[in-house]
């Protein structure tokens, strides 16, 4: 058995898993003795099964999924099976989302099967018994089957602990070992009953995980997956998850499986499940992985999943961490201006983090904006017509200082000049994106020129004009 280190929880780092717990029992009030009004008001209103989901909004509530899974948590130590069936039958066959595209039926396992907060010994054996009497009372129910089997894949991570393998006691890895074979074998068991279930397939990739099974193993069990359920995203990003590299995975091979797969699907759906996929891979951690994704696919991925189920809280959340991590400034500081004050716990850790991100964005959002703009200008000024040949004459005006810096300095790096003209020809604003020796000594020659009111360069095509230049100082000194 091959287990390199606890899975993370979705988007975190293990280093920061206590603070989470503790952020997490917080953010759902139950846990601490406090009814969550959405839940307070499903108690007195008895609510049918049809419409059980409906009052969980996570476009204005950013606890409502949590709220989601303790309630589905009390009905399960109410032992109201029958409600359970119902709620799990109708989101199944209706393929029932939250806001922001959340397949309900995943939200529902995770409330059915897990123990909210520092679970105690004790209370994960109480959970047991009620999932016990329900796969009693219901053998031939998938869905009490599936909520047992995924409670074993948690319980054994439970007694594995959340630290790197080698500080797994034997016994830890004893109980670990028999918890994750009994979800397998309760699987296999009920891999035989009429009704199937997508999420049959996620813990059975849990338990994939968790075993070490083979790439042809993890490839196949996605084949099956996908052909009961090709647009339940959560295949996708468990299989993402085990070509990391903390699972054995290669650098790029998480990446490119969200690039195959999204290309497959093609189309808006294809952009969709890049987001979603990239939705597992991030976390507030260093993540290279993500780094190798596309963020403007992304972005285009997060758009047309909004307009396809609405905006959600937690999407904006993930939308602001990845455009901090792509530093993009502009998108980050719009999304956590949407966001507010309804930070995710499961994706920030710890309110500071979220806090510092979200006035970093605000500092630099109106300069990144400006200096796209810039960019842009600049870039439509080069197709205008006379615009290449006027780009070319101020490229040989500057040649001379170019010679001039490059004479005594031995880095030679490319690097590109903004570079804005006044009508007079005289530089009116220029600077660098990535700033270099020569570069730097190129702008003091533009700023003198500025300074003593020279007019180094033509006429421009209008007052105000902004050029892209790309300088490679071996090439631009031996310009005549």
């Amino acid at each position: 058995m091959i287990v390199l280190a606890a899975p993370r929880p979705r988007r975190h780092c293990v280093s920061m898993v206590l603070y989470f717990c503790s952020s997490v029992l917080l953010a759902v009030a139950s846990c601490a003795g406090q009814v969550h009004p959405v839940t307070a008001n499903l108690q007195a209103n008895a609510n049918s099964c049809a419409s059980f989901g409906n009052e969980f909004d996570d476009s204005v509530d950013i606890h409502a999924l949590d709220a989601y899974r303790a309630a589905i948590g009390e009905l399960v130590e109410k032992d109201d099976f029958q409600q359970l069936e119902c709620i799990a039958d109708t989101v199944r066959s209706k393929k029932m989302r939250f806001a922001g595209g959340t397949w309900q039926l995943h939200i529902f396992y995770s409330g059915a099967s897990g123990v909210q907060g520092h679970a105690t010994e004790e209370d994960w054996k109480d959970r047991q018994s009620h999932l016990d009497r329900w796969v009693t009372e219901k053998p031939q129910s998938i869905t009490a089957n599936v909520a047992l089997a995924k409670f074993y894949v948690k319980y054994a991570w439970a007694a594995r602990g959340d630290g790197m393998s080698d500080s797994v006691t034997s016994s830890g890895w004893k109980l670990f070992s028999q918890r994750m074979d009994k979800a397998k074998a309760i699987l296999e068991q009920a891999s035989a009953l009429p009704a199937k279930c997508p999420g049959w397939y996620i813990v059975m990739q849990s338990v994939a995980l968790a075993q070490g099974w083979d790439a042809t193993q993890h490839d196949d069990l996605l084949k099956q997956a996908t052909a009961l359920a090709p647009d339940y995203s959560f295949f996708y990003a468990m299989h993402a998850e085990h070509l990391l590299t903390k699972w054995g995975g290669e650098d790029g091979d998480a990446s490119n499986f969200a690039k195959t797969s999204a290309d497959h699907i093609g189309g808006d759906g294809g952009d969709i499940l890049y987001f979603q996929i990239a939705a597992e891979i991030i976390c507030p951690c260093q993540e290279d992985e993500f780094q190798r994704m596309s963020w403007p696919r992304l972005q285009k991925g997060y758009a047309l999943l909004e307009k396809e189920y609405g905006a959600s809280l937690t999407n904006l959340n993930l939308l602001a961490l990845m455009a901090t991590k792509n530093s993009d400034s502009v998108v980050a500081d719009a999304a956590f201006k949407r966001i507010g004050d309804n930070w995710a716990h499961e994706t920030w850790n710890n309110e500071a983090f979220f806090n510092q991100n979200k006035a970093t964005a605000a500092q630099l959002a109106p300069l990144q904006a400006r200096s796209r703009a810039m960019f842009d200008e600049a870039a439509a000024n080069l197709q205008k017509p006379g615009g290449m040949q006027y780009q070319k004459d101020v490229e040989q005006s500057i040649s001379k200082w170019m010679q001039q810096c490059a004479k005594d300095d031995t880095d030679r790096t490319k690097f590109d000049l903004m570079l804005q003209v006044a009508a007079d020809g005289g530089p009116q604003d220029a600077w660098m994106p990535h700033p270099t020796t020569i570069g730097n000594c190129l702008l003091k020659h533009i700023y003198e020129a500025h300074v003593k009111n020279q007019t180094p360069f033509t006429a421009p095509p209008r007052p105000g004009y902004w050029l892209k230049i790309e300088l490679d100082p071996p090439t631009s000194v031996a310009i005549k």
